[in-house]
């Protein structure tokens, strides 16, 4: 989360309004739902030791990590490219349910980042019946055909065994 102090300063303690940014957030869920769906395209396309290293949502791109250990092929870079943008195509509903976590650990093929600490309860987002279930905590659109488009610009390396799309 970000914020501008308008005045004075902060100290421990002190009261503070915050207001949310909805115009920000409209245009970064886009590709925030996106990344979730590309998460799905990748373990389809590469298999399912694919996990999530780290993203980058923002309201003019989105940038995911992922454990690989070599450059992706042309032929899966485009048919990873072919599944996302058959999910905007398809208008897949996006769902949220907040639930304990243990039974949300329960969840047939629910995702987690590695590493994350997740609240109880546990906020579970999914795409369409079977793309994607994942905790997660972010901003979304209702549906993927609100992306209205999905394009993938690079693929590389980012550390030994990371590549980044």
């Amino acid at each position: 989360h970000t914020g501008i102090l308008a005045s004075g300063s902060l100290q421990a303690g002190s009261s503070v309004t915050c207001r949310v940014d909805y115009d920000r957030r409209r245009s970064v869920a886009p590709n925030h739902s996106m990344t979730h769906v590309l998460n799905a395209a990748l373990r389809k396309v590469l298999g399912d030791t694919v996990e999530q290293r780290g993203s980058l949502c923002n309201d003019e791109k989105l940038r995911f990590d992922f454990s690989h250990k070599k450059a992706m092929t042309a032929k899966q870079l485009r048919s990873t490219e072919e599944y996302c943008k058959a999910a905007v195509e398809n208008a897949e509903p996006v769902t949220a349910a907040v639930m304990p976590l243990d039974e949300a650990k329960e969840i047939d093929g629910v995702r987690a980042v590695f590493g994350e600490v997740y609240p109880d309860p546990v906020r579970v987002v999914s795409v369409g019946e079977e793309t994607s279930v994942e905790f997660c905590g972010g901003t979304h659109l209702s549906n993927t055909k609100e992306a209205e488009a999905f394009a993938l610009v690079e693929e590389s390396a980012v550390a030994k065994g990371i590549r980044r799309i």
